[in-house]
C-alpha cells in the first residue's frame, strides 16, 4: 500500500465522518437539537381541537345511533347454543324428508339412451317448513333425455311445499334449515 493510497483513504474517511457529524442531528438529536426545537413558536396558530361551545351539533336520530352500536351481552347472562340432532336423529329426519318428497315425485319415464341422472336440489327452509327461495337444481342435466326428469323433479318440490316438518326436529331448525336432496328414480320405483 502506498503513501498516496493510505492518506486518500483517510482523507474519504474523515470526509465520511464529517458528513455523519453534520447529519447525526436529525438521527440522534441532541438535548440542545430538541430543546430549540421545542421553544420555536409555530408561524401559524393551530386550528382549535374542537368546535365552539355554542355552535350547534348536528341532529342525529336514536335509532341510527342505535343501529351501530353492537348490541352487548347482558352481564350474567351467558347466550345458549341452539340444539343439536344426534347423528341418529339427523339421519332419521334425512330419510323421512327423502321419503316425503319421492311420496310427491312423480318420475318422467327414462329413456334408454338417457343414462341414469340423480338430480341433486338444494332447499332452504323457513322455520315453518316453506321454502325460503326457490328450490336451486345443483347439477342440470347436460342429456337433453333427461331433461323431463329434472323437470319433474322440481315439480315435486313445489308440490311438497310447505313440508310438514314432525314437531320433534322444529327444535333443530338451524340444522335443516339448508338441505341437498337427491331424487334417485332407483329409490323412487321400490
Amino acid at each position: 500500500m502506498t503513501a498516496r493510497s493510505t492518506s486518500t483513504g483517510f482523507l474519504i474517511l474523515a470526509v465520511a465522518l464529517g458528513a455523519g457529524a453534520f447529519e447525526r442531528d436529525r438521527i440522534w438529536p441532541s438535548s440542545k437539537s430538541v430543546a430549540s426545537r421545542e421553544t420555536t413558536k409555530p408561524s401559524a396558530p393551530l386550528p382549535p381541537v374542537r368546535p365552539d361551545a355554542e355552535a350547534p351539533l348536528p341532529a342525529v336520530a336514536p335509532a341510527a345511533i342505535a343501529a351501530l352500536t353492537p348490541a352487548e351481552p347482558k352481564p350474567g347472562v351467558v347466550p345458549i347454543p341452539s340444539p343439536r340432532m344426534t347423528p341418529h336423529q339427523e339421519a332419521a329426519f334425512d330419510a323421512w324428508m327423502v321419503k316425503t318428497y319421492l311420496g310427491c315425485w312423480k318420475p318422467a319415464s327414462q329413456q334408454t339412451d338417457a343414462g341414469s341422472y340423480i338430480a341433486q336440489v338444494r332447499l332452504a327452509f323457513r322455520p315453518d317448513g316453506s321454502l325460503d327461495r326457490p328450490p336451486k337444481l345443483v347439477n342440470p342435466p347436460t342429456n337433453p333425455a333427461s331433461r323431463p326428469q329434472a323437470k319433474s323433479v322440481m315439480q315435486a318440490i313445489r308440490a311438497c311445499n310447505p313440508l310438514p316438518i314432525p314437531a320433534q326436529y322444529r327444535p333443530f331448525y338451524e340444522q335443516w334449515k339448508t338441505k341437498t336432496i337427491h331424487f334417485d328414480p332407483e329409490v323412487a320405483a321400490r
